[in-house]
């Protein structure tokens, strides 16, 4: 099955992550560790471009991202100049004090909601089968940003673009069966 946008996103070890975004059949590989806070960084400004649509008043709608490992890092920057599409650069440093070793991974567009579903369809799976508590012990730095995550989640639903994924005995279900302990 083909779709518009797949993204995938595991920890590996602690403090360690690899995932890929794909788009249009463009593949992006990418292994980061906690010395950013991705997840974090990510959910807050498809956040913001959502919530605050600086295109309305005729100003750039963007965001930039950092994704660090240990030498080198990603640089996402999306953008939407509409609210409807979704411009997407991501660029490759091989050295993070040095922008000109930027290697552009991909340069396209794509529809705005189509990359944001796909985003929080795999971090909705991935956080319940691994948990908030499981998160934070393998992260080893962050916590998950739930907040950020469950606005996004919220505004699918609210738009009907949400996709059902009940995972039975998930680790997720029994810690909020924690709260009500």
């Amino acid at each position: 099955m083909h779709k518009e946008v797949q993204f995938t996103y595991h920890i590996n070890s602690p403090g360690k992550a690899s995932g890929e975004l794909v788009v249009h059949d463009k593949k992006i590989p990418f292994q980061i560790t906690n010395v950013s806070n991705p997840l974090y960084d990510l959910l807050k400004g498809m956040v913001s471009l959502v919530y605050e649509p600086s295109h309305l008043w005729d100003e750039e709608n963007i965001c930039w991202i950092d994704w660090y490992n240990e030498t080198s890092g990603y640089k996402w920057i999306i953008s939407t100049p509409d609210g409807k599409s979704l411009h997407i650069q991501i660029r490759y440093l091989a050295d993070l004090f040095n922008e000109d070793s930027a290697q552009l991974m991909i340069n396209t567009s794509c529809c705005f909601k189509t990359f944001y579903q796909a985003i929080t369809q795999e971090l909705d799976s991935f956080i319940k089968n691994m948990g908030l508590l499981n998160y934070e012990q393998l992260w080893q730095k962050d916590e998950f940003p739930l907040t950020y995550f469950l606005i996004l989640k919220k505004h699918l639903t609210e738009n009907g673009l949400w996709i059902s994924n009940k995972e039975e005995n998930s680790n997720f279900l029994d810690e909020l069966n924690l709260l009500q302990a």
